[in-house]
């Protein structure tokens, strides 16, 4: 029996980068993601029909490593002697800041349990999508692979549990690609070399995001527009400062406030990937329409969106 999976990408809204320091951040699941297939087999087996490449637990490719460790925990996890074949797609493009890495390997655990007859809970798809995560980005904060499992907009900080925040109408957010891939590793290195020149004014600037991240949770749950922009244009400026953004990420957050955005910022790990901008409401399409004349890569995403989804093949 062929089981399918499909987990969501992210957009985090606030808080990136000082989310791996303690801060609060906000983040929401996306309406693309990947959607994974499996079903029992001898051995091992992955096909990515984006990458182009298969694996098997012989012969590893270095892009499909983490999604084999991944699998590999998965199976020891629920004591299963069988293997499984698992075939890749995601919408997401690869290092561009929106999860893809994430939203694979939450497919690929929830996907693998399922077409051996395992349920996981949540919880367990985060602990077992966290061991790829590792692999691809070295010591990631987590929030990637909980708004990939839970869904919907979250609150997060390293430690705590996550809080869902609930929305009594959808939002609509624009998501602009650079078409530049970054490493988040290297990024989150030298975002992280303030901590160590200026360690009291970096704590303060944790302090800072974790409490403009509150305002900004307050503010998307009552539809305050204004001031959730407000914060999200401050955010840019900061990881600005902080060396994170680069100048095409500077030129489309600039023309995004041009054509009526409220707010824009970059979203993710910076260095590259993309940017997000907040439309007034109702106004999305225009805008889009706008920046895509300027010769910018826009989509439209609309929040909240469901987590990781699991169904088998129906005969």
């Amino acid at each position: 029996m062929k089981y399918f999976a499909r987990a969501p990408g992210k957009m985090i809204i606030t808080g990136e980068h000082f989310v791996v320091h303690g801060s609060f951040a906000l983040a929401a699941a996306i309406d693309k993601g990947a959607l994974v297939k499996a079903e029992a087999f001898e051995d091992i087996e992955v096909k990515s029909k984006e990458l182009g490449l298969v694996a098997s637990d012989i012969k590893v490719p270095h892009p499909l490593k983490p999604t084999i460790e991944a699998i590999k925990a998965t199976l020891e996890f629920i004591g299963e002697k069988r293997g499984v074949k698992v075939e890749i797609n995601s919408d997401i493009p690869a290092s561009s800041g929106l999860g893809s890495s994430s939203a694979v390997a939450v497919a690929t655990v929830a996907a693998t349990s399922s077409a051996l007859g395992h349920d996981l809970s949540p919880e367990e798809i985060v602990h077992l999508a966290t061991i790829s995560e590792r692999i691809t980005h070295g010591k990631p904060s987590g929030i990637d692979v909980n708004v990939s499992v839970y869904g919907g907009v979250i609150l997060f900080k390293i430690g705590e549990k996550v809080k869902l925040i609930k929305l009594d109408r959808d939002i609509e957010f624009l998501v602009g690609y650079s078409g530049i891939e970054r490493q988040t590793s290297k990024m989150v290195a030298k975002f992280s070399e303030m901590k160590r020149m200026y360690p009291n004014f970096f704590a303060s600037l944790v302090s800072s995001s974790s409490c403009l991240t509150e305002i900004a949770t307050d503010a998307l749950t009552k539809n305050d527009l204004t001031t959730l922009g407000s914060i999200m244009s401050l955010f840019h400026v900061v990881l600005n400062q902080m060396g994170v953004s680069i100048e095409e990420l500077d030129y489309m957050v600039e023309k995004a406030l041009e054509v009526g955005c409220i707010g824009a910022k970059l979203t993710g790990a910076g260095g590259g990937g993309c940017i997000i901008a907040l439309p007034k409401s109702g106004e999305a399409r225009i805008v889009a329409e706008h920046l895509k004349k300027k010769g910018m890569n826009i989509s439209i995403v609309k929040i909240p969106c469901m987590g990781v989804e699991v169904w088998k093949e129906e005969r």
